[in-house]
């Protein structure tokens, strides 16, 4: 059984590692982006679970606790539209981390480039 020489195995792992450093900006601005895309999105949907928002909006004219007078519906009507603006806040908050990290992912990668081009100037 003939072994693989060193050179050819080194030629083999330069090649390919080459072809991935050329290729990264390409995947991180196409394939990359679209996954952190879905993952931003998944991530405000969730926010907007965890909040449980959209149950607060659906029963927003529903009276708590079976109170059917007008100052049980009043009060139960004042109390969900607080908690719906509350946890609105919570979600708008969520929404801006999420925005600041694809912003963070989108100047990563030229911070990273310029990071490493710096240090490699720097060491010279």
């Amino acid at each position: 059984m003939n072994k693989p020489s060193a050179a050819l195995v080194a030629q083999y792992v330069l090649r390919d590692g080459l072809k991935e450093f050329v290729l990264l900006p390409i995947w991180w601005y196409s394939t990359g982006l679209l996954l952190m895309l879905q993952w931003f999105a998944g991530s405000i949907k969730g926010s907007v679970r965890f909040f449980a928002l959209d149950v607060w909006v659906k029963n927003l004219f529903v009276p708590m606790y079976g109170e059917e007078s007008i100052s049980g519906r009043l009060i139960s009507f004042g109390v969900r539209l607080f908690m719906i603006i509350v946890r609105s806040i919570g979600v708008a908050g969520l929404c801006v981390l999420v925005a600041a990290l694809a912003l963070l992912y989108l100047l990563g990668f030229p911070i990273l480039i310029i990071g490493i081009f710096g240090n490699l100037v720097g060491m010279i």
